[in-house]
């Protein structure tokens, strides 16, 4: 039995015992057949199929499922310059609700990286996946109430001048989402896309709502008029707000 045949045979006998042959069904095929593989980041892209575009710039995380936990693997990139990959632990405390490990995704320039999950005694690659990464020709950005509860899905629409007018205290959401030149939809964190405050005595960010998402939170400091540029790579979009009283 070669030793790629061995370390396979190894991790299906653990799943067996374990039930995971028959239950753990979740995410994306390898291209060997023997795990599965998808994007878990709350807030951003928890679940998704690893078929999905990633924005340049972006951090997430990927889960692995056929892999036993006593099983020692590791992860490399056939393009490091286009994305790179390492396994962290989501895990504070010891037996902490919600622990698991994972593999963080640096997505660095446009293109196509593979990741390859190898038996770290071996070498044998046991598994791998593509990581697709792409740059944005455009960003849309909606225009969302916030408060302490989260986001409203109610929309803050801009007048007939294209501007939207906003109470003086008051906080909003910046919802954005950057499309490839094909128009697909793409996974994007808060590394990748950024707000660009004109004047930030009228309009600045609340830096007390940290988030993963390429969700800008913001809030009316002051009357007047300014602009928001909410930024992916090149492509960009720029709002109008006024500030009243």
């Amino acid at each position: 039995m070669s030793l790629r045949s061995f370390a396979i045979s190894v991790i299906a006998s653990f799943a067996a015992l374990s039930g995971c042959v028959a239950q753990d069904l979740r995410g994306t095929t390898g291209q060997l057949g023997t795990l599965r593989f998808e994007y878990a980041t709350a807030d951003v892209c928890d679940g998704c199929a690893l078929d999905r575009q990633v924005l340049v710039g972006s951090v997430l995380d990927i889960e692995v499922h056929g892999v036993h936990p006593r099983s020692r693997y590791a992860v490399r990139s056939t393009a490091p310059g286009i994305a790179t990959f390492r396994p962290i632990s989501r895990c504070r405390f010891v037996g902490e609700e919600n622990c698991r490990d994972a593999i963080a995704v640096d997505a660095k320039s446009a293109g196509d990286a593979d990741l390859e999950v190898f038996d770290e005694w071996t070498g044998t690659v046991l598994d791998r996946v593509t990581v697709k990464v792409r740059d944005a020709a455009s960003i849309d950005a909606v225009v969302r109430v916030a408060s302490s509860e989260g986001v409203s899905t109610e929309k803050l629409a801009a007048n007939a001048g294209g501007v939207v007018e906003l109470k003086h205290n008051s906080d909003v959401a910046i919802v954005a989402t950057a499309r490839s030149a094909s128009g697909e939809e793409l996974i994007a964190t808060s590394d990748a896309i950024r707000g660009a405050y004109a004047d930030e005595h009228v309009i600045g960010p609340r830096r007390d709502h940290p988030s993963s998402s390429a969700t800008e939170y913001a809030r009316a400091n002051g009357p007047g008029r300014t602009t928001v540029s909410i930024l992916g790579g090149a492509a960009r979009q720029e709002l109008s707000f006024v500030v009243v009283p």
